[in-house]
């Protein structure tokens, strides 16, 4: 049987031929997509396994290594730096180096390298002492993007440093980012939300032609044929067009893989040599696609398995019932009504709502077939003409069968709107529509003492000789604006709350003709030489928050004579910079001052520091743009091969249409319209359910800051450019119908 499998599927005629190979390329698409999701997230797990060197804290009063690591800014970018004195000749090495640096030298990552060469050294190279030696390997980087260096330094010039440690051992253990299972999750739910439409794009190509086989494999089942020889037969020529497409699968994925080393999908790139499926995920998809296919035709010959004459027994499946949308309607008031009326309840106990969740997605999959006939009876309705008469009897007449090629668009597109109308609420709610008037201003705080883990609790402020100098090289840089707030003299030197360095003091000191300087900070009382203010929100990384707190100096700031010319020390420094080059000068000043600012901060701007905050959320929302991209594409295939095996079925009424002087133009409407109202109404829906489910979630996260929640513009843009893209491709599968009913080739049977 396998050989006469084989013999049917290879020599039967063109139409045989034509579906193993759509069989095959429709397999190859799924089967490349599907490996270039393994392989990114291979990727990432292979990334965030690798050792965290800068995580490195143990202390060794005996060690071999003196080590300071820190983090800088550029342009937007975090730089690793490492500030490392070697004691023993024998000590270990950071990965990705051949030896740690001695003094006078560093190694660079190959990123940082590149900057250094194209930049001004009083905006970047200035920050680094010594020479270049070398670069670093990819063991010791994150991603070809990092921005790293490893400083060399005499030891008793290290030793001085007050974040200095020593130790005997650099640390192996990963990161352990508290986002790892997020990214996993995310991964997952990128992956079902693809694998769905591929799989539905594998039956349709494995139903390709159906009723057609059906009849064939009937008339075997007349001469004799038993019903597991015809399923060896309907096996034999699934999985045959499986396996080859599930081949090509592969040669799609090598095609496509240079260019995933080109996409930052979380931020970041991935090094080639890790975007890679495993050898197991090769294995499974070679083996479980062709097995999947051979399910698909399995199910598909049910009729045959009844009697050889099953066949011809085709009567019109019961319309579905309007009981299917219950269950979406019950999700959905599940899901919302407890969320709007109680956001905070909603946070702190989500589990209800998750299965509330549940039901909204499997409601809107069995809501889909009756969805399907409304939309063909409001088509008929609405509509005159041949072509639409035609479609919606067609949509009517098996509502389910038209539903089943967008079925797996529909559930993609569901989740893919749910998120991507969070990440605009999201961003919403830490940040307003305005840019902050602080926006492009560097904030840069100080601390006193020699602590051995200086940080939160410590004493912030600069001594007035530094804090002299320091102010002296900014207002040396052309369009930079030092604004110094001082530490009240009164509380200079107490021990503050861990909580923030200005929690519970009273504020900063600040001189009227500085506060000036920006505009944003507020004006003094009149006649005023100094204030105290209240800046407890510019340790905030929420912009909306700071926003909403400024200005700082207001009417009823105290007045204050204390205005830091009596010694009092510099805690906080303001600089504005009227751009990136002018704030990059004013990091490399700040970075000799490294010993004196707080090593929990980073010298940022106001901006940088939301940035940070909304970057997890942009990128959420590039990956959801690109699965809808994807999603919708797939989808678009899934539907041109269930197209394509509609008109070889109809074939016969369809010719004989034309016989009897139906245009072909008129057959052309019909085929599209029947095809893309299915397309378009299921993205509708699905994008509607996903608006309803984002809101009261975004209600939940931050009540009352949200109204309609909708996507961003680009996401919009995707699905559209989606949609076109699929009806073009649709469109493309038209001109067959046009050569196989030629009315020269009728036959009459």
């Amino acid at each position: 049987m396998i050989r006469v499998g084989i013999h049917l599927a290879l020599r039967s005629g063109r139409e045989a031929l034509a579906r193993l190979l759509v069989t095959a390329l429709s397999v190859a698409i799924g089967v490349g997509l599907l490996l270039s999701v393994l392989a990114m997230y291979h990727a990432y797990r292979d990334t965030i396994a690798k050792p965290c060197w800068q995580c490195t804290a143990t202390t060794d009063a005996n060690g071999p290594l003196l080590w300071s690591y820190s983090e800088d800014e550029f342009g937007g970018r975090t730089i690793d730096r490492l500030d490392v004195a070697t004691l023993k000749p024998d000590g270990p090495v950071v990965p990705g180096l051949p030896a740690m640096p001695s003094a006078g030298q560093y190694y660079a990552s190959p990123a940082l390298a590149a900057l250094l060469r194209a930049t001004p050294a009083d905006e970047l190279g200035d920050r680094f002492p010594g020479t270049m030696a070398g670069t670093i390997g990819a063991a010791g980087l994150q991603s070809p993007d990092d921005l790293v260096v490893v400083i060399g330094h005499r030891p008793a010039e290290l030793a001085a440093s007050p974040h200095t440690l020593r130790t005997a051992a650099i640390q192996t253990a990963p990161r352990g980012l508290s986002t790892s299972a997020f990214y996993q999750f995310g991964f997952a739910l990128g992956a079902v939300a693809l694998l769905v439409p591929l799989l539905v794009l594998i039956g349709n190509a494995t139903r390709m032609a159906a009723a057609r086989r059906e009849e064939r494999y009937a008339a075997i089942r007349l001469v004799g044929g038993e019903r597991s020889q015809i399923n060896v037969i309907a096996s034999v020529d699934a999985v045959l067009g499986a396996l080859l497409g599930a081949l090509g699968g592969i040669g799609l994925y090598a095609a496509l893989r240079p260019l995933l080393g080109h996409i930052p999908l979380l931020g970041f790139r991935f090094f080639d040599d890790t975007i890679t499926p495993t050898v197991w995920g090769f294995v499974g998809t070679v083996l479980a696609v062709p097995a999947a296919a051979a399910v698909a035709c399995l199910v598909s010959l049910r009729r045959v398995r009844i009697s050889p004459l099953g066949v011809t027994r085709r009567v019109t499946p019961p319309p579905p019932r309007f009981w299917r949308v219950l269950p979406l309607l019950a999700g959905l008031a599940l899901f919302t009504i407890p969320l709007v009326i109680a956001p905070a309840d909603g946070r702190g106990t989500p589990g209800f709502a998750v299965l509330a969740l549940v039901l909204v997605m499997t409601g809107l999959m069995i809501a889909g077939p009756w969805l399907t006939m409304m939309s063909a009876r409001l088509l008929a309705r609405w509509t005159v003409g041949g072509s639409s008469l035609l479609a919606a009897r067609r949509l009517a007449d098996n509502p389910r069968a038209s539903f089943r090629a967008v079925s797996g668009l529909m559930l993609a597109v569901m989740v893919g709107t749910t998120l991507a109308a969070l990440v605009p609420a999201a961003l919403a709610s830490q940040d307003t529509t305005r840019t902050s008037p602080l926006r492009d201003v560097l904030r840069v705080g100080f601390f006193v003492g020699d602590q051995e883990k200086p940080g939160p609790g410590t004493i912030p402020g600069l001594p007035p000789e530094k804090a002299a100098t320091l102010l002296a090289k900014v207002a040396t840089i052309p369009g930079a604006v030092a604004v110094p707030l001082y530490r009240p003299a009164r509380t200079g030197q107490a021990e503050l709350p861990a909580d923030g360095p200005l929690a519970g003091d009273g504020g900063v000191d600040v001189r009227c003709s500085d506060a000036h300087r920006l505009p944003a900070l507020g004006a003094c009382p009149a006649g005023a030489g100094a204030v105290r203010m209240d800046a407890s929100a510019m340790y905030t990384d929420n912009l909306r928050a700071l926003n909403e707190y400024l200005p700082f100096i207001r009417s009823d700031s105290p007045v204050t004579a204390e205005d830091g010319s009596g010694g009092q020390l510099l805690s906080d420094l303001l600089v504005g910079v009227d751009g990136p080059a002018t704030l990059e000068r004013v990091r490399t000043v700040l970075s000799g001052y490294r010993d004196d600012i707080d090593s929990f901060e980073m010298p940022m701007t106001f901006g940088e520091v939301g940035d940070v905050r909304a970057r997890l959320f942009l990128e959420i929302q590039r990956i959801v743009t690109v699965l809808a991209g994807v999603t919708l594409l797939v989808a678009g295939c899934g539907l041109a091969v269930a197209i394509s095996g509609s008109l070889v079925e109809r074939k016969r009424p369809f010719t004989l249409m034309r016989v009897t002087g139906t245009g072909v133009g008129t057959l052309y409407r019909a085929v599209l319209l029947e095809t893309v109202l299915p397309l378009v109404a299921a993205t509708a829906v699905a994008a509607g359910v996903g608006v309803t489910v984002a809101y009261p979630i975004a209600r939940a996260l931050a009540p009352g800051r949200h109204g309609v929640v909708l996507p961003h513009p680009s996401y919009a843009l995707t699905v559209t450019g989606g949609l076109l893209v699929s009806v073009a491709i649709i469109a493309a599968c038209l001109p067959v119908l046009g050569r196989i009913t030629a009315t020269e080739k009728a036959r009459f049977e």
